[in-house]
């Protein structure tokens, strides 16, 4: 979309804005400790006969089906824009509008980490698949499965007994030099079997992955330093939501009562009908179906017991019998219950009114009991089970935060820059780069520009109170900066990075890193393949806390600290002017400039009054 006119497209109209006396306001994200958007200041704009006819009788009263927003094309200074066009106040022959456009707030930053489209595949065996994956590092895998230590579950209780603390948990199987996942099954003892809950393998997705994927589901592709950054790139998100799905060997019982029976009809004289009772079980085990349907001998009942529609057994009422009984073990694999397998019992016979027990209790006409052949807890809790199905779902392994946030987070963390070129995001470090040559801006100053300090006096660049964990936050003045200052002054300027990395710690003489139950903020994992023993333990080298960190944003922050604020006004060409960006670095005043801000006037087709905000470095 190329045209050198000021103008705003939609879908179906063209909005001319050459001439309109628009105030356009850009300020450099540089700056900011948020994303951000270009706009105009509200202007006015008299309606042309074609605008009227193609976007609806703005200039009657008695029209009511008017759009307020109409979402298009800024075309700005020979460049286009996503932006969206807004009617802020409606008169007969104008109306006062809005243009926001540039956005470098995607449409998708408001979604959820969970609802980006990551990775999410089927794999033979989880157990397996992880010890496959182990071995790799990214980019070769989008996620992997590092081993880390956890305090969240109670080894004290039936159900976690077996469990060694550690989420993705791999060890040396006995008798061999292979190191495999322990595997979570059921066994069969004196009382039927018992749940083994020995692991919980959870994919760890690496950020760059979800990075990539977030813009590229916003229709861009990430492009910059970003890619390559030593301390980003084997970072994976640890989230402490329940990955895992449990089942419980629950007890079922159930009465059938007269008012279910169904599709009545005449047998033999006698009212005959249907009744059905479907029930699902959850987590493997060995089962016991038992129960009674009374027939009061009649010999044309029957009862079918189905599995997932599939008959397993029959019964017929026979000729003296009071009921069909029924007692069948059925036993229920890893496999088949992550499907929760249906039991359907299917009865056909004489309709009775229900019967009461000698307590006055309706016991109905039929009695179904499902009692799992286990031991339960000493409190006659049933024991869950912990699928680790086998599939890789990203989006269960990502925290409850939306994608700006974590754009933003980074951002913040490692000082990055974000812009936008067609589909292109960009995310480059800032470096104050004193070596680079300015771009000459001699030719716009004025005699008299107003010049002050910086008013930023103080950063403290905060990071999560975490219970029972030391993150140090930075404090910066013009001397330099400080850890953990107690007391900060009134005008300091606070960041915060809703982030950190999981540190490590020993358990059971392994050293990996420790998983914490923060849902709110963002949990790095460094893992980049087996360590020197082969094994998949969790790392946290130096670089994003304490002294590495505060070294590595010293010379951003000093410098605003120490440097001159800039504000005048000129004149100039449009067509000057876009030699220029928010971006540039420019040289005026003997000093050289970031620009922080501008808002250019339009005073004809032809030219601007720009008002600029600069900082020196």
């Amino acid at each position: 979309m190329r045209t050198r006119a000021d103008q705003f497209v939609t879908e179906n109209s063209v909005i001319p804005l050459t001439g309109v006396e628009t105030n356009f306001t850009e300020e450099n994200p540089r700056f900011k400790d948020s994303i951000w958007t270009k706009y105009t200041l509200p202007f006015k704009y008299y309606y042309k006969r074609n605008f009227l006819s193609e976007n609806g009788q703005y200039s009657s009263l008695n029209n009511s089906n008017l759009k307020q927003k109409h979402e298009g094309y800024h075309i700005f200074e020979g460049k286009a824009r996503k932006g969206v066009l807004e009617f802020l106040e409606i008169r007969k022959k104008w109306a006062s509008i809005q243009i926001d456009s540039g956005f470098e707030e995607l449409p998708n930053f408001e979604k959820k980490l969970k609802e980006l489209p990551v990775e999410f595949k089927l794999v033979n065996d989880i157990y397996n698949h992880a010890n496959e994956i182990v071995t790799k590092k990214y980019p070769e895998t989008n996620y992997n499965f590092p081993k880390l230590y956890t305090t969240e579950y109670d080894t004290d209780q039936d159900g976690w007994k077996n469990f060694n603390c550690f989420i993705n948990d791999r060890v040396l199987t006995t008798g061999t030099n292979i190191k495999e996942f322990p595997r979570n099954e059921i066994q069969e003892n004196t009382n039927g079997w018992d749940v083994i809950n020995r692991n919980i393998i959870q994919p760890i997705p690496y950020l760059l992955h979800v990075l990539k994927t977030g813009f590229l589901d916003a229709g861009f592709v990430l492009q910059g330093d970003i890619l390559e950054d030593p301390q980003l790139k084997q970072k994976g998100i640890f989230s402490p939501e329940q990955y895992y799905t449990t089942g419980e060997q629950k007890y079922q019982k159930t009465f059938v009562f007269s008012a279910e029976f169904f599709d009545n009809e005449i047998v033999t004289g006698n009212i005959f009908g249907h009744w059905v009772k479907k029930f699902k079980i959850d987590a493997p085990g060995k089962y016991r179906l038992i129960g009674s349907c009374f027939t009061d001998g009649d010999p044309n009942c029957t009862l079918a017991i189905r599995k997932n529609g599939v008959l397993i057994m029959s019964y017929g009422s026979g000729t003296t019998s009071q009921f069909i009984n029924f007692d069948q073990v059925v036993e229920i694999d890893v496999d088949e219950a992550e499907a929760s397998p249906e039991y359907s019992f299917e009865y056909f016979g004489r309709v009775y009114s229900d019967r009461f027990n000698a307590e006055g209790v309706n016991i109905g006409v039929a009695e179904i009991k499902i009692n799992p052949m286990r031991q339960n807890t000493t409190s006659g809790d049933p024991i869950p089970f912990v699928f680790n199905f086998d599939r890789v779902d990203l989006r269960r392994a990502l925290p409850d935060m939306t994608f700006g946030d974590l754009v933003n987070t980074i951002k913040n963390w490692r000082n990055y820059d974000l812009s936008f070129d067609g589909n292109v995001a960009t995310m480059n470090r800032i470096i104050v780069d004193k070596l680079k040559e300015p771009e000459d801006f001699r030719e716009f100053e004025v005699d008299d520009p107003v010049r002050s300090r910086n008013d930023k006096r103080y950063f403290n660049i905060k990071f999560p109170d975490v219970e029972g964990l030391k993150l140090d936050s930075v404090f910066f003045d013009e001397s330099g900066y400080q850890l953990n200052k107690t007391v900060l002054p009134k005008d300091t300027t606070e960041i915060v990075i809703n982030g950190f990395c999981l540190p490590l710690e020993v358990f059971r003489a392994v050293t990996t890193a420790r998983a914490y139950d923060e849902s709110g903020a963002l949990m790095l994992v460094h893992y980049e393949g087996l360590d020197q023993n082969g094994d998949n333990h969790a790392k946290n080298p130096t670089g994003l806390h304490g002294t590495y960190f505060a070294d590595s944003v010293k010379d951003w922050f000093l410098n605003r600290l120490t440097n001159f604020t800039y504000k005048w006004t000129f004149r100039i060409s449009k067509s000057k002017i876009r030699k220029y960006n928010i971006r540039s670095e420019i040289f005026a005043y003997n000093k050289k400039h970031w620009i922080k801000s501008w808002v250019k006037n339009s005073l004809s087709k032809k030219y601007y009054s720009v008002e600029i905000e600069t900082e020196t470095f």
